[in-house]
């Protein structure tokens, strides 16, 4: 198989998005207690639907521990079906049993019908 030059993330051609996660490992507490803060303070403005959305994506982006998530991802989500294709797409359309000839539309039939007065 041919190789893409495909690096892994974190990988020595990737030092800033390493640099990025240790600097987010860093303030990962802080950055929670402030979404937690946040939903707190939304709650008691009365708005519910904001604290929720918070609680929510704090929960589904928890990190797993030990194989085990606070909550299950969605069966929505869309699944990484891993590498995308690099390139552009080829598609190549074959036609088995020969050439159809354009099909013909049925003949129109006009039927001419008379007003007539409503009284």
């Amino acid at each position: 198989m041919a190789d893409n030059n495909l690096h892994p993330v974190g990988g020595p051609a990737f030092s800033s998005v390493r640099k990025a996660r240790a600097a987010l490992k860093e303030r990962a507490n802080q950055i929670l207690d402030s979404y937690l803060l946040l939903a707190k303070q939304a709650a008691a403005q009365g708005d519910f639907e904001t604290s929720e959305k918070v609680l929510r994506f704090l929960m589904e982006h928890m990190p797993e521990e030990e194989g085990e998530r606070i909550v299950d991802i969605s069966i929505d989500k869309p699944k990484d079906s891993g590498p995308k294709q690099l390139g552009p797409a080829i598609n190549i359309g074959v036609q088995i049993g020969g050439l159809n000839k354009a099909k013909e539309l049925p003949a129109v039939e006009v039927i001419t019908i008379e007003a007539v007065d409503a009284d």
